[in-house]
C-alpha cells in the first residue's frame, strides 16, 4: 500500500521527463495511470524511487548493504540488481541533503541506520484542533481492523511531526491508547476462532480476578475498546473493556458451547409526529393501523434493554414473559426512586 502510495508521489513531483511537459501532457499521462494503475517508465524517477526505499529501509531500522540489494532486487517495481557501490553512493546523497545516517558494528558487519532527517512535518494550532477533531470522530466507533489499519498509519506519519503536543494528544485519544498491540492482535484471533478465554481482569469494583469468555465480538465505542461474549459462570452476555485485561490466563478454541441469543418482541405505538426506523437485529412482525409488532435479536440483553427503554412510552414489551417482568421490576424501582425524592 505504501509503497503504491510512493509511486503516486514520485510520478507527480520527481520525473524530470514530465516536468518538461506541458500541463495537458502531463494530465494524459496521469490519467492513464489512475485509470490503469500500469507504472511505466513514463510515469516515475527509478532512481528517486530507489533513493526512497533506502530512505524508508534506514528510518525504520539499521540494515546492511546486503539487506538494501536483496530489497532492491525483490521490489516488485524494480527488480534489479545493485551494487554495494550503487548503495554507497545512495547513502552519500541522503547525506548531503542532510540526513544523519549513522553506522552500528558488530565485528566485520556494518549497518547504516538514519538518526535525524530534515523531511518533517509541521502543523499550525488550527490543524491541530482540526485534525484531532476528526481523529477523534473517527475513534468512536470504526471497526477494530480498520482503526489497527489507521494506527499504523498514524504512528508512520508521527515519525515526520514536529509538533510534540500533536502526537501526544493522538496516542491519549486513541482507543489503544496504553494497550498492548500483541493483547490486541491475541484477542482478534480469538474472536475470529470463537474461543473460550480465561483472562485476568482488573475490575473498578471487586479488583483482580480471573473472567471465563466465549468471545464472539471486539468493537469500539464511544472512543473505548471492547470485548463482548458470553460469561458461562454467569449465564449471561457482557462487555468488558480491554484496557483493563492485564493477560489472557488461558485459550481454548476448541469449545463446544454456543452464544444463546434473546430475542424479544414489543408493540410499537404509532405515532404521527416521529417516524420509526429499525435497528440492526430488528424485523417488524406485523402491522395495523395503530401499532407495529417488532421483534429483536441479540446476544447482549443490555443492548435490547437499551433500545426498549429509548423508545420510552412507544413500547410495550410482550415476550418472552421473563424478560418482560424484569422491565416491569425495573420500571418499579425507577418509580420508587424518583418518588423518594
Amino acid at each position: 500500500m505504501f509503497t503504491y502510495l510512493y509511486i503516486k508521489i514520485l510520478a507527480i513531483f520527481t520525473t524530470p521527463k514530465l516536468s518538461c511537459y506541458n500541463h495537458s501532457i502531463k494530465s494524459v499521462y496521469m490519467q492513464k495511470f489512475m485509470d490503469e494503475n500500469v507504472i511505466t517508465h513514463n510515469l516515475m524517477s527509478f532512481s528517486g524511487f530507489k533513493g526512497m526505499l533506502i530512505f524508508t529501509m534506514l528510518v525504520e531500522k539499521p540494515c546492511t548493504y546486503k539487506e538494501i540489494q536483496s530489497a532492491i532486487e525483490q521490489n516488485e517495481y524494480l527488480k534489479e540488481t545493485i551494487s554495494f557501490d550503487t548503495i554507497r553512493v545512495y547513502i552519500n546523497s541522503l547525506r548531503k541533503i542532510g540526513c544523519d545516517v549513522q553506522v552500528l558494528q558488530d565485528g566485520r558487519t556494518k549497518k547504516y541506520y538514519i538518526a535525524s532527517h530534515p523531511f518533517e512535518l509541521s502543523f499550525s494550532d488550527n490543524q491541530i484542533k482540526s485534525i484531532i477533531k476528526i481523529y477523534k470522530a473517527i475513534s468512536k466507533s470504526i471497526d477494530i481492523s480498520d482503526f489497527m489499519l489507521l494506527k499504523g498509519f498514524i504512528d508512520k506519519i508521527c515519525r515526520y511531526i514536529k509538533n510534540e503536543e500533536l502526537t501526544n494528544k493522538l496516542a491519549k485519544i486513541s482507543p489503544l491508547n496504553k494497550i498492548n498491540d500483541k493483547l490486541i492482535v491475541q484477542l482478534q484471533e480469538c474472536v475470529k476462532n470463537n474461543a473460550q478465554i480465561t483472562v485476568l481482569y482488573n475490575s473498578s469494583t471487586s479488583g483482580k480476578k480471573e473472567i471465563n469468555i466465549l468471545v464472539n465480538k471486539m468493537y469500539i465505542s464511544n472512543g473505548k475498546l471492547y470485548i463482548a461474549g458470553f460469561n458461562s459462570e454467569h449465564n449471561n452476555y457482557s462487555s468488558f473493556l480491554v484496557s483493563k485485561i492485564v493477560k489472557i490466563l488461558n485459550i481454548n478454541p476448541n469449545t463446544n458451547l454456543t452464544i444463546p441469543v434473546l430475542k424479544v418482541q414489543y408493540r410499537y405505538k404509532k405515532n404521527d409526529n416521529t417516524s420509526f426506523e429499525t435497528i440492526k437485529g430488528e424485523k417488524i412482525v406485523s402491522e395495523d393501523d395503530n401499532s407495529l409488532i417488532v421483534e429483536i435479536s441479540n446476544e447482549n440483553k443490555f443492548m435490547i434493554s437499551q433500545r426498549i427503554f429509548s423508545l420510552a412510552d412507544k413500547c410495550e414489551v410482550i415476550s418472552p414473559q421473563d424478560y418482560k417482568d424484569e422491565v416491569i421490576s425495573c420500571l418499579k424501582k425507577m418509580k420508587e426512586g424518583y418518588l423518594e425524592l
